[in-house]
Order: C-alpha cells, then sequence, then structure tokens
C-alpha cells in the first residue's frame, strides 16, 4: 500500500474529494496516448511539420543536424504523409538521432508507456508490426494498403477478445482497458488510412469505403460505453472508504479512503456543524464514484477522440498530404 496522506476536507462535498484523490495520483491512467491523438486529427501534417523542425532545431544545437538531415531527405515528398502516415515519419525521425537528447516522452516511448508491464500483447505487437511494416512501404501504396488490410484485421480480433474477456470473462482492469481503447483508437486509424490509400489507387465509391470506417467507429464508440459501465463497477470494487471515527475534537471526524488497484491510500478530515447532515460512509462513497465517472477528464477525452474520427471522417480520408523538407 502506497504512504498515507493526511489531507483536511473543509466539506464533506464528492467534489472536494475527487480533487484531492487527483491531487494525489488514486485515479488510473485510461486514457490514449498523446502521440496517437497528436497525429489522429486533421491537423496531423502540420503537427509533423512542427515536430520535425523542432527535432532540426534541437539536431543543429547539439551537432546532429546531418545524421537528421538524410533521413529528412529520405521522407521527402511523401504522400500520404498525415494520420498513421505522419506518426510513422515522426518515429523514423526520432529514431534517426536517438542518441541525442530529444524529449524521451514522445513517438518512440508510446508503445512502451501503453504496454510497459506486460511480457506479452498481442494487440502491442500488431501494433508495432504495424508501425514497422507502413514505415517500410510509405513510398509503395499498394504494398502499404496490403499490409493495413492485413495487420488491421488481426488487430481486429486481438481487440474483440481483449474486450470480451473484459466484458465477460472477470478480467477487467484499469491496465486492459488502456490497452484497449489505445489499441482501438490505433484500429481507427488504420482504417481510416487503407481508406485514405483506396481513394487514390481505385474508382470505388468513396461513400462506401467512409461508411465502412464510420460503421467500426460507431461499433467502437458502443463497446466503450460498455466497458465504461463494466469499469465503474470495477472500480467500485477496488475503492474503499472506511467508516469515520470520532478525532479528538468532537467536530471533526477522520476517514480513509483506499485504491487496491492503485495501492494508493489517503486519509481525510471533515468537519460538520450541528445544524448539517453529514452523509454516510456508503452515501458518500456511492457519490464518489458516480462524480468521479461524471468528472474524470480521460473518460470525457475517451468519447471526444471516437466522436471527433466520426465527425470529421470525410476529411481525414480525403487529405492526402505531401512531407516535404
Amino acid at each position: 500500500m502506497g504512504a498515507y496522506t493526511s489531507h483536511a476536507l473543509n466539506d464533506v462535498s464528492t467534489a472536494g474529494l475527487f480533487r484531492l484523490a487527483q491531487s494525489v495520483g488514486m485515479l488510473p491512467d485510461i486514457g490514449i496516448d498523446a502521440t496517437l491523438i497528436k497525429y489522429s486529427g486533421t491537423d496531423s501534417a502540420a503537427k509533423l511539420r512542427e515536430y520535425s523542425n523542432h527535432l532540426r532545431v534541437l539536431s543543429t544545437a547539439n551537432g546532429y543536424l546531418e545524421k537528421l538531415g538524410s533521413t529528412l531527405m529520405s521522407y521527402s515528398g511523401t504522400v500520404n504523409s498525415v494520420g498513421l502516415g505522419a506518426l510513422v515519419i515522426s518515429f523514423m525521425l526520432e529514431l534517426a538521432i536517438r542518441s541525442a537528447e530529444t524529449d524521451s516522452d514522445d513517438t518512440l516511448n508510446m508503445l512502451r508507456r501503453e504496454f510497459a508491464e506486460e511480457k506479452a500483447s498481442d494487440v502491442r505487437d500488431s501494433m508495432h508490426e504495424y508501425m514497422k511494416r507502413l514505415g517500410m512501404h510509405l513510398r509503395d501504396p499498394v504494398k502499404a494498403l496490403e499490409d493495413t488490410e492485413r495487420l488491421e484485421k488481426q488487430l481486429s480480433g486481438q481487440l474483440t477478445r481483449l474486450r470480451n474477456s473484459m466484458l465477460h470473462d472477470n478480467q477487467m482492469s484499469s491496465r486492459s482497458m488502456k490497452h484497449w481503447v489505445n489499441g482501438a483508437a490505433f484500429h481507427s486509424q488504420m482504417l481510416v488510412h487503407a481508406a485514405r490509400l483506396k481513394t487514390t489507387s481505385t474508382n470505388s465509391d468513396f461513400d462506401v469505403y467512409l461508411n465502412s470506417v464510420s460503421a467500426v467507429v460507431d461499433m467502437y464508440r458502443n463497446d466503450l460505453r460498455d466497458l465504461l459501465n463494466k469499469y465503474k463497477d470495477y472500480k467500485r470494487s477496488t475503492i474503499s472508504l472506511d467508516e469515520p471515527h470520532l478525532g479528538e475534537d468532537s467536530l471533526e471526524e477522520k476517514a480513509e479512503m483506499k485504491d487496491d488497484e492503485t495501492k494508493t491510500s489517503l486519509n481525510f478530515y471533515y468537519f460538520y456543524k450541528f445544524s448539517e447532515f453529514t452523509p454516510s460512509c456508503n452515501d458518500l462513497f456511492t457519490e464518489y464514484v458516480n462524480y468521479m465517472f461524471t468528472n474524470w477528464n480521460q473518460i470525457k477525452e475517451l468519447n471526444d477522440y471516437f466522436t471527433n474520427i466520426k465527425d470529421n471522417m470525410r476529411e481525414l480520408i480525403t487529405q492526402h498530404d505531401t512531407f516535404n523538407v
């Protein structure tokens, strides 16, 4: 169990308790990786240019410009440098100057951040394999499409198994949730990229691809809703709020909240006036969990991610920006 932290809470509001839990790191990380979000929007080409300029300045200052320059030239003129294409180019640029003092929390470490504790993960392996294959075939849209369609089917099956294990096989955890949401976000981007490649290499109806990808994103939105409902039940089982006991001051009660999953705990005090009702431990616990899932920014961001993909689907598929040095 983590170190105990005592705090004075001037009221027993769930908002105050939630802010306190956030401040001591009690809430787990179930969010989509910032790097994946960075290259998921309609401005991914601009984000890549911004990042390549950042690496160029950094390389100049550290004497690695020549090392970076050859990689920049090798990818200059690459079409479809958007979405996962932009992410992979950022990966290759960073790899070229890996020994330089680049930001340690960007593209190279995305998969390590999401799957650091996993000795084996099918979802991680499929994502890593796709980034490698797309990096090899960025200039060959036919092979890039072949790899995208093959590996998206593989990842899709793995995500279905992971979803079912959480919903039906009592395998829910914050780590599993994080793996699924990142895998589903990545898979959605793979489907967008496949549709992007098809619109440049075939004469098929564009709306067929748009509707197909939109249907999968809708399924992920529904899956996310079901998984969050199950996850809420799971968090109820990992969080406990011990019955308060009277402190030395008769107007002060001390309570303890723990989260067995995150191995964190906190002691807090709340004060009450004789004219006010002090909620019971059970009431406070129920209100806290409900407030947590209504006001937790990461949950809002998860819902927004898939909604934004759906709302911007046409623009995401039709963008074919070229990366130029």
